[in-house]
């Protein structure tokens, strides 16, 4: 079943009301070893603006989800599972923002299919190298077949900082996924899209990044967007890879700016 759709079983609708006729859905795609929950500050500020939100959980993410044996976890696979869940709530495009690994995802939808994306934003990530410690770190627990405490602790300070204990515990339950689900998607991951799709994303494409990421630096950003004049950089000091929970105010902003000027496409 490699790049095959497989229904996903979580797409959280969520409608502002009252809700612009004609508004384009916002689908909001979370990153590796996260979940819908860490979208809740930025989604309630996109429904205060009036936006229809949706939020999904990526193949296999979803508790309780039972991937069939003979699916494969690729980029291609969970953006055919992405387009397949957008096609059955509208005939139109929506805007797509995808965090992290997410970003991978949204990146391969926009190029296979452009008649599903009206706007791209990356948050956190554009297809470059990722940090090489960070990724020297995932592949040994990758090889030893689980990820201890010790690991998931300098994980989760490295996307998010200082945290409180209730937060912590929130936020790391993406951690609870089916290690067979993490250890295929943070492979996928971290070969990142194939060389020839950020060339052919048509939609407008908008980099929000905080200037403290660890992952991936401020000056991979601005290189990837320096590339084409369709992309534009946002970038948020005070925050780092999970810039959206960080600074969700901001965000919110830059958002709402960027869809403004970037759709309905000029005349």
């Amino acid at each position: 079943m490699a790049g095959t759709a497989l229904p996903l079983p979580f797409v959280d609708a969520r409608t502002s009301s009252p809700s612009p006729a004609g508004q384009v859905p916002v689908v909001l795609i979370h990153g590796w070893a996260s979940g819908s929950v860490y979208w809740e500050p930025l989604a309630k500020l996109l429904l205060d603006a009036g936006r229809e939100v949706w939020i999904l959980d990526l193949p296999g993410y979803h508790r309780g989800q039972d991937l069939p044996a003979d699916f494969t976890w690729t980029l291609e696979s969970a953006a055919a599972s992405v387009g397949a869940a957008i096609r059955a709530r509208t005939d139109g495009p929506v805007h797509l923002v995808g965090h992290s690994m997410g970003g991978s995802v949204s990146l391969t939808l926009a190029a296979k299919h452009p008649e599903l994306v009206a706007t791209l934003a990356l948050v956190g990530m554009v297809p470059a190298p990722q940090n090489e410690a960070f990724k020297n770190l995932l592949v040994s627990q990758l090889e030893q077949g689980f990820f201890d405490a010790a690991t998931k602790l300098k994980l989760m300070n490295a996307w998010y900082g200082e945290l409180s204990a209730e937060d912590m515990e929130l936020l790391s339950k993406g951690f609870d996924t089916p290690f067979r689900i993490l250890s295929a998607s943070a492979w996928a991951a971290m070969t990142g899209v194939e060389p020839s799709v950020p060339s052919r994303v048509q939609a407008p494409l908008l980099v929000i990044a905080g200037t403290g990421d660890r992952v991936r630096s401020i000056e991979q950003m601005a290189a990837f967007v320096a590339a084409s004049p369709t992309r534009t950089l946002k970038a948020i000091p005070d925050a780092g890879h999970t810039v959206h929970w960080e600074q969700p105010e901001e965000c919110a902003r830059t958002l709402c700016e960027f869809w403004k000027t970037s759709w309905p496409p000029p005349a």
